[in-house]
């Protein structure tokens, strides 16, 4: 696979962040501190989890709905009224990066186009989708499987193999608290990407964008 330093893949993530209109939080800002922690606490209240890679390995996008909206949050068990505080001065979608993601160019790129997957989602079912995800396991899996296929579409860009970046991403649903069906349908959808990668090396044209943001740095693919 092609090694990305991560300084330009963090010089790309700001450029795409920038063009959607999404503020892009790095992993030392006390904001991300925070919304980890109340991430770990909304985890450990539905079973065991690993605080320690939660911390350094999870990247979380969070919706910006100034005004009457927000009071939504407040009905989220656990983390509601912490999630309404914390975020109603922010006026915008944002995206809180893990410290893992930033230490590694390649992993940054996959992640940002993962993450833009859910501020598209945030944009058209704004925070009645959001709360419908975080409570229903479904929702979950139909929106966190495309989103890792827009992962594993870039990684195939820079040389990775499809199957390995489809195990991995089935892997990776095993943090979503995905009951049988979900789980089922999550697979699936990264299944069908899979093929798709396989097919025609592309998905929704992420292998123009990715081609073209790395010639912006200097970089072919």
């Amino acid at each position: 696979m092609k090694t990305i330093p991560p300084a330009v893949a963090l010089r790309i993530a700001r450029r795409l962040c920038d063009r959607a209109g999404v503020a892009l939080i790095l992993p030392t800002d006390l904001r991300r501190k925070a919304v980890i922690e109340l991430v770990i606490l909304a985890r450990d209240a539905v079973g065991e989890v690993d605080a320690k890679a939660v911390r350094e390995g999870t990247t979380v996008t969070l919706p910006g709905a100034p005004g009457p909206a927000l009071a939504l949050l407040a009905l989220i068990p656990v983390v509601g009224p912490a999630l309404l505080a914390l975020l109603a001065p922010m006026g915008r979608t944002t995206i809180y990066l893990s410290p893992a993601a930033l230490a590694d160019g390649v992993l940054l790129l996959r992640t940002i186009w993962h993450e833009l997957g859910h501020v598209g989602s945030i944009a058209k079912g704004r925070l009645g989708w959001c709360f419908a995800y975080l409570i229903a396991a479904e929702v979950r899996a139909g929106g966190e499987a495309p989103c890792f296929g827009a992962g594993m579409a870039v990684a195939v860009v820079l040389g990775a193999d499809v199957d390995q970046v489809a195990a991995d991403a089935k892997r990776s649903l095993q943090g979503y608290a995905l009951d049988e069906p979900a789980r089922v349908l999550a697979e699936s959808i990264i299944d069908s990407v899979r093929e798709t990668l396989r097919a025609t090396g592309d998905l929704g044209g992420i292998r123009a964008e990715v081609v073209a943001e790395l010639a912006a740095e200097g970089i072919a693919v």
